[in-house]
């Protein structure tokens, strides 16, 4: 993830005064990242989904995450960082980056 990206959110947000309560915030994640959800069981089933709707709800994703991680000064980009080296001492570990639990 771009830094640059985040302070783009954080601009836009501020330049049209939203700033809105946490809860309403992770609501909006959850509900974008259910779309994208809809369009990987639509292709599941044989739906073709075209990529411009792939662009367009992941874009929407992202921007609910960006502005959740804003309201919460959180550097995307050193909490991305700091996450792939978490993967990476796991692989080297485990073999594998997902936890066991």
């Amino acid at each position: 993830m771009n830094h640059s990206l985040q302070v783009l959110v954080r601009e836009f947000n501020r330049s049209h005064k939203n700033k809105i309560e946490r809860h309403v915030r992770v609501l909006d994640l959850a509900s974008e990242v259910g779309e994208v959800c809809k369009l990987a069981f639509s292709e599941k089933v044989n739906v073709s989904v075209d990529i411009m709707s792939w662009e367009e709800e992941l874009a929407d994703t992202l921007y609910a995450l960006l502005s959740l991680m804003n309201d919460m000064e959180i550097d995307a980009n050193l909490a991305l960082k700091n996450v792939l080296k978490k993967y990476e001492t796991r692989l080297a570990k485990t073999g594998q980056m997902q936890s066991d639990q």
